[in-house]
């Protein structure tokens, strides 16, 4: 039975057992910042769950999932993925235990004709709850008694957390057969790990909550939630002990093969091949959801996947990028069923062939330090080193693991994290305002109030009332009169979303402003947070007010977020449909723009692009927006964010002359929430300030439109005014004096640089010294004080020649920092063992060649650094 049967007699049966067929949420879980991937069917549910959503009783889905932390053992065990999809039945306060078992039997042995003989099941035994008697009498109703086994909590026994909602399980297990066995089978039956016996259905029982002292209570709303992993489900029907040689797997590992030219016979292409079918697998969806390779989060994930599946490419031979060319083995498996691979093909090609080139490039350099750093430390890498690798190279933490397991060298995990984390203090990304602690009070009151209704499209002044009110620690209270933050039953304001920033403004009663609202968000799916700060008197739950959205920097924005747009049309003319656009940002003060590209575009292309941006600008062309189906984007051909999830119907914006009379004659059209001006004109011009690459493959374009261009134009007329006052020019002639005064500065600082070389060389003795080391080396230390740390080594050069058969070091101190160089002119003398001496004595770090190397440390006086040398 083929992976796309089992996938739709699944839905199929629970469908005709009433149960709405929900489909895939994206990998990315919506409005639950708590998690990074969708790990398991029920996370869509969550709120019904909780019961704070009532929208359905029931539901069935085969659910798009990624779980990370057993990424390294991936290819090495039958068992192991990354992406996988989880078939699920759920009742939230509906059907039960009874349901949940019988309609599971049933399924498994009369609809797939499973042998009954080849199941197993085990229910809770009992501990910190009571032993599952219900379930264990549905099932020996069903079942010989013989083949039910009980388990402890470890086994079967669910809980979300410490607290809140758990429950027992209830688990069905097949068996491949004595021959997948082993001998401990006989008497450890399906706790044997051996592999004959695999679960391939986990039934839930949530029926209790967990206190923080430990005890249980009863929940009021019994709930099933069921997952059931369906290559494993496949594994069954295709009569394979593994999912690598299901139909989910075998296109591309047999593409695989040709690409590498293996056989896959011996252990170590056969793991490698799995870990190249799996990592292809999980990048594919990844990247057709929008997220990009990168050092942080999910793009970290992705690029770990990627670079792993890379490297086994590399031991097996292949020098050059191929897991692009694994794509349409991945399409062929999933066309039918996820579409969005398809449109997304292109960029999903082009991002891994980018990222793999850009991996290539660094790979060899790290493999060639790593080696070098192990030939010269056998027994221990330090973390230092590893974060250094990591640092310098891209040279994932996971690879230089694995090269170390092979050698059975080890490595200091824990200084590589707090190398990490050193890094990170100087540089670390806003935390999100809505963390683990935020989302639970988001969702109660998302199941307490009704949905604020957003009139800002239409309007920027809104009578409404206070529905409830937030401390600035989330609690919530009746009367706010300091900094907090509001909702609303309607709303002018529009919420961050989209890549656009939340409006600004003001809050008033009777005429009078009483707060300023700084930003505006929309944690969830339903209710709009309103940040303010109350500046006379307070507010107070069930109040009338009137919220001012600043008209200003809505306009500003608006402009700012129609220019993304033409932007991203005017690029997708001159580049080509492979342009997709890979994130946005747009506040009333500038905009940037993010989009995916195989090859950097030139100059002339660019040039290209403002011309047409400009065109579309000049034309006055009308904005509209429509709300339409879903479906209509296809049919119209407009342009969608890769990943994005849009309401049906969704709502269209359209850059055109004639506007939605002829949809399909315009310069622009995509699905998009965000506000925009009513005509291009007033975009007024689109300033470039910077285009540059972000990463491989993505590219960001830094502009301001609109006022913000306006302003900008201003600004540096003002400063070119000024400038050409104190240059005692012209602005016309503003270029050409500047030219020829950084013509001039590059003459002095030439000149300067050769008197402060014959000023050093002939230096007094109390800036230079001899030391001879323990083996007879002879070093001449000098003390280049203030000299630029650039100038070491041509120093070094010039003292060389004076020195021959002798070791130079010149050390200089700038900006809170002692840095020095090493030149070795005697032969045996290795600069780099003396330049990670030297820096060993100042707590910092060197190394290098054994002709020259380099090192920085701690600032000490020279007498003191001195010393330390002729300590060593």
């Amino acid at each position: 039975m083929k992976s796309q049967n089992v996938r739709s007699s699944f839905l199929n049966y629970f469908h005709k057992k009433g149960l709405p067929i929900i489909e895939s949420s994206p990998l990315i879980p919506h409005g639950d910042p708590t998690l990074l991937f969708t790990s398991a069917g029920m996370v869509q549910f969550k709120p019904n769950f909780l019961g704070l959503k009532k929208d359905l009783k029931n539901a069935t889905t085969s659910q798009k999932c990624l779980r990370t932390t057993d990424i390294d053992n991936v290819g090495f065990t039958k068992r192991h993925l990354t992406f996988f999809e989880m078939l699920g039945n759920f009742s939230f306060g509906d059907y039960f235990k009874k349901e949940a078992i019988t309609w599971a039997w049933d399924y498994l042995t009369n609809e797939l004709k499973i042998d009954k003989n080849r199941l197993y099941v085990s229910i809770y035994k009992g501990g910190i709850a009571p032993r599952d008697e219900e379930a264990y009498e549905a099932w020996s109703k069903i079942i010989d008694k013989s083949r039910i086994s009980e388990f402890d909590e470890a086994d079967n026994f669910w809980t979300m957390g410490p607290t809140g909602p758990c429950g027992p399980c209830s688990e069905i297990y097949y068996d491949f057969g004595e021959d997948k066995g082993c001998p401990d089978c006989a008497k450890n039956g399906i706790a044997c790990n051996c592999g004959r016996f695999v679960e391939i259905w986990n039934l839930v029982f949530t029926q209790f909550n967990r206190l923080e002292d430990g005890t249980l209570e009863k929940l009021p709303q019994k709930n099933i939630d069921t997952g059931m992993g369906l290559e494993r489900l496949c594994m069954v029907m295709q009569n394979v002990d593994n999912p690598f040689d299901t139909d989910l797997f075998t296109p591309i590992i047999d593409y695989a093969k040709k690409i590498l030219a293996i056989k896959g016979e011996t252990s170590a292409e056969v793991s490698a091949l799995r870990i190249i079918a799996d990592h292809i697998r999980a990048s594919s969806f990844l990247l057709s959801e929008g997220i990009l390779p990168s050092n942080e989060g999910r793009g970290y994930i992705l690029r770990r996947l990627i670079r792993r599946a890379a490297r086994y490419g590399k031991l097996h031979g292949r020098t050059q990028p191929f897991m692009h060319l694994l794509v349409p083995s991945v399409l062929s498996i999933y066309k039918d069923i996820y579409p969005q691979l398809i449109t997304s093909s292109t960029h999903i090609i082009s991002a891994l062939k980018a990222e793999e080139t850009s991996f290539f490039k660094t790979l060899n350099d790290g493999e060639q330090r790593l080696q070098e750093i192990i030939k010269n430390n056998p027994g221990q890498l330090s973390g230092d080193e590893a974060f250094n690798l990591y640092e310098t190279y891209g040279f994932p933490l996971e690879l230089t693991k694995e090269i170390l397991a092979e050698k059975h060298i080890k490595l200091d995990e824990e200084g590589f994290f707090a190398a990490q984390k050193k890094a990170k203090e100087s540089s670390r990304a806003d935390i999100d305002e809505f963390e683990k602690e935020k989302v639970l009070v988001m969702q109660q009151l998302e199941s307490k109030l009704p949905a604020t209704v957003f009139t800002g499209y239409d309007v920027l002044n809104q009578k409404a009332e206070i529905l409830a009110l937030l401390t600035k620690d989330y609690q919530t209270t009746d009367t706010l009169d300091k900094e907090g933050y509001i909702v609303t039953d309607k709303t002018s304001f529009y919420a961050q979303s989209g890549g656009q920033v939340g409006d600004i403004g003001s809050i008033e009663v009777d005429g009078e402003a009483v707060a300023k609202i700084s930003d505006t968000q929309k944690p969830l799916e339903k209710i709009y947070l309103h940040k303010v700060n109350i500046i006379k008197g307070s507010l107070h739950k069930g109040q009338t007010i009137m919220l001012a959205v600043d008209p200003v920097a809505r306009f500003k924005a608006a402009a700012n977020h129609s220019a993304v747009h033409v932007l991203n049309a005017s690029l997708r003319t001159i580049l080509g449909d492979e342009v997709h656009q890979a994130g946005s940002f747009v506040s009333p003060e500038k905009l940037r723009f993010d989009y995916t590209i195989s090859t950097p575009p030139t100059p002339d292309q660019l040039l290209a692009v403002w011309g047409v941006a400009n065109n579309i600008i000049e034309q006055n062309l009308k904005v509209e927006t429509q709300v339409r189906p879903l479906k209509d984007a296809k049919e119209l051909g407009a342009t969608v964010l890769l990943g994005e999830t849009y309401a049906d119907p969704a709502r269209f914006v359209l850059i055109s002359k004639d506007g939605f009379k002829d949809p399909k004659n315009r310069a622009s059209l995509e699905l998009c929430g965000g506000t925009h001006v009513k005509s291009t004109g007033e975009i007024m011009n689109i300033r470039i300030l910077r285009e540059s690459a972000v990463s491989a493959g993505v590219r960001r374009i830094e502009a301001v439109a609109g006022l913000s261009a306006v302003e900008y134009l201003k600004h540096g007329s003002n400063a070119a005014i000024l400038a050409s006052k104190i240059l005692n020019t012209t602005v016309d002639d503003l270029a050409k004096k500047a030219q020829q005064l950084l013509e001039t500065e590059q003459t002095l600082k030439k000149e300067i640089a050769e008197l402060k070389r014959k000023l050093l060389s002939g230096a007094d003795n109390s800036a230079q010294c001899e030391v001879t080391f323990s083996d007879g080396v002879c070093a001449v230390v000098f003390n280049a004080e203030n000299s630029e740390i650039k100038e070491l080594r041509t120093l070094a050069d010039n003292m060389a020649d004076k020195n021959k058969g002798k070791v130079v070091i010149i050390t200089t101190e700038r900006e809170g920092k002692k840095s020095f160089v090493v030149k070795s002119c005697k032969d045996g003398a290795d600069a780099n063992k003396i330049a990670k001496a030297v820096a060993g004595a100042i707590n910092g770090r060197g190394g290098g060649k054994a002709e020259f190397a380099q090192g920085g440390g701690e600032c000490c006086p020279w007498e003191e650094f001195l010393k330390k040398i002729k300590d060593l």
